[in-house]
């Protein structure tokens, strides 16, 4: 038993959040203004978790390489 009340999930957008164009179901690019409608309620995330670890992995990358450039240079 809870306490709290089980939240509903949002309802799929149906219409452009930006100039108000009816949507696709299944659209990632509104078909009027161009706005990318990823991570907006009823469509799917921008990250995946391979793509978020390949980009944390390369962040750190960068970064020991410039560490190993600034302490060869001292």
């Amino acid at each position: 038993m809870s306490l709290s009340p089980e939240a509903a999930p949002p309802a799929p957008v149906t219409e452009c959040p930006l100039c108000g164009t009816a949507l696709a179901p299944d659209a990632t690019r509104c078909t009027q203004c161009g706005y990318h409608l990823v991570g907006i309620p009823g469509r799917p995330t921008p990250w995946t978790k391979p793509a978020l670890w390949w980009t944390a992995a390369g962040l750190l990358i960068v970064y020991a390489i410039t560490l190993l450039i600034v302490a060869l240079a001292r």
